[in-house]
């Protein structure tokens, strides 16, 4: 898997004035079938909704690795479509 996007979440100010999801959707859009995008949070509200999203939203959370209170995400397009709910 190659990263070819980062999305930073961990501003304070920044997530109270932008759409973190959506930044996080945009990213997203687009990817190839080995790419992926790491989205940065701090705290485990920010990770868990990200997550969540990413999952009903039919993408594949690959890996979460913790440093502290921040985590980064790694997402990717799922490998087979979802035909809604939970993966």
């Amino acid at each position: 898997m190659r990263i070819v996007r980062t999305v930073d979440l961990r501003a304070g100010v920044e997530l109270c004035t932008d759409a973190p999801i959506g930044r996080v959707q945009q990213a997203l859009t687009g990817l190839g079938p080995e790419e992926a995008v790491a989205v940065l949070v701090k705290g485990y509200a920010d990770e868990f909704t990200v997550t969540t999203w990413a999952r009903r939203h039919g993408y594949a959370v690959l890996e979460v690795q913790h440093e502290g209170e921040e985590a980064r995400i790694l997402l990717a397009r799922s490998p087979q479509p979802i035909a809604g709910g939970w993966r």
